[in-house]
């Protein structure tokens, strides 16, 4: 009997067909499969790298009878269409391999088996958390063990005397403590013994170790090598006490400018949502910033996929490196840089009330300090030349004139 799930040799065998340039059927041939299963998967699974943006001209497939006098592409315009690829997007599904892919225009899509197959268990676990009860099921126990919990009996006397509701003990503190019966007012409290007894300790989840291949400084110096129209934005983590709050920091190399955004948490959920909110306010120019960023081997950024992927898409927004460990000069200007925030705050001063306003007057200071490496120019002014001051005020910073730019604690007024 033929499995029905596809496994991992299987995926193997997908990825090594696309990169043999085989088409989804003869791979659907060799796997003894249905070639609509093998679209499928290659198209659920393949990955989005989006072509460069930065400076490139728009590929539309109408560029030649577009009937505009003036023909300056964007893709916010109505008529634009992507020009499509027939082996990416029919014959063989993804771009592994191909002789075309370092001069083609075109998003690229690439499939690696171990990343899909990581997705796919990813999903199978996460289909099957939850609660294995439908909701008259469900109404059917609340029913019967929210008077008889009033009373003081406790589940095992309950399910003892009630064979109907088919629950073991366990399961049914589970979905207890769950809330599952929260609407009915049925907690932890409403337990016999619960509520004397000592809550057990639990085991720490085991860290798995980060795998950073792919992701090394030598691979970023590579892709710098690839791309050198790319700009890098250096990312980092600024805070005082352990417990926070934490200053997430970005320096555009090309400009010298720095903004940050305020945390609660030292998470790489926290950090990435970041992404998510700039992605969503600069759109298109999004990808003229953000679209090479180098950091450190924090425990905060360490899910790349949170910082690289879009989470409602799954397309590539961002190239993310990680510095050698111990080795923060591989991004010296953000360290750097972080002498100017120093100065406002001080490493003993309590950040507890700082606020996100308040980061950004502080950071609207730092930028318009003169800078001998830009020629005496501040970071606001060259940044402004090279993508215009529209998208600095999106990024909550503002011009300070010269003899009111501060850079003492009394700045913020934090007490």
């Amino acid at each position: 009997m033929k499995a029905k799930h596809l496994t991992l040799e299987d995926r193997k065998m997908i990825q090594e067909g696309i990169e043999k340039r085989l088409t989804k059927t003869s791979i659907a041939r060799s796997l003894q499969k249905d070639p609509t299963t093998i679209s499928k998967e290659i198209k659920k699974h393949r990955t989005l790298k989006p072509r460069n943006r930065f400076n490139s001209p728009v590929v539309c497939s109408n560029f030649k009878q577009c009937p505009k006098p003036r023909r300056s592409c964007s893709e916010s315009c109505p008529s634009y269409t992507e020009q499509t690829c027939t082996l990416r997007d029919r014959s063989i599904g993804a771009c592994n391999h191909c002789l075309d892919v370092s001069r083609c225009r075109l998003d690229h899509y690439f499939y690696n088996a171990s990343h899909a197959h990581e997705v796919y268990l990813f999903h199978l676990s996460d289909s099957r958390q939850g609660i294995n009860l439908s909701e008259p099921e469900r109404l059917l126990i609340a029913q019967t063990i929210a008077p008889l919990l009033k009373k003081g009996q406790s589940l095992y006397q309950i399910l003892n005397n009630h064979p109907e509701l088919r629950l073991s003990v366990k399961s049914l503190y589970t979905y207890i403590e769950g809330g599952v019966f929260k609407d009915f007012e049925i907690d932890n409290f409403s337990l016999r013994r619960q509520v004397s007894m000592k809550e057990r300790k639990k085991l720490k989840k085991r860290r798995e170790p980060v795998n950073y291949d792919g992701h090394k400084f030598s691979d970023y110096l590579e892709f710098v090598t690839a791309n050198p129209s790319v700009p890098t934005t250096e990312m980092d983590t600024l805070y005082n006490q352990h417990h926070g709050p934490y200053i997430q920091t970005f320096f555009f190399q090309n400009t010298g400018l720095m903004i940050g955004f305020l945390h609660q948490e030292k998470t790489s959920e926290a950090m990435a949502s970041t992404l998510d909110l700039l992605q969503e306010l600069l759109g298109i120019d999004y990808f003229r910033l953000f679209s090479l960023i180098l950091t450190d081997r924090g425990t905060e950024f360490e899910k790349t996929a949170l910082f690289e992927q879009n989470p409602e898409t799954g397309q590539i927004r961002t190239n993310l490196f990680y510095c050698d460990p111990q080795m923060p000069s591989q991004k010296p200007h953000v360290e750097n840089n972080h002498n100017y925030v120093r100065d406002i705050l001080p490493n003993r001063q309590d950040l507890k009330h700082l606020t996100q306003q308040e980061l950004e007057l502080m950071f609207s200071h730092i930028n318009s300090v003169p800078r001998k490496v830009l020629g005496g120019r501040t970071p606001y002014d060259v940044f402004s030349f090279f993508y215009g001051e529209k998208l600095l005020h999106k990024l909550g910073i503002r011009r300070i004139e010269p003899d009111s730019v501060t850079l003492q604690p009394y700045l913020l007024k934090i007490e």
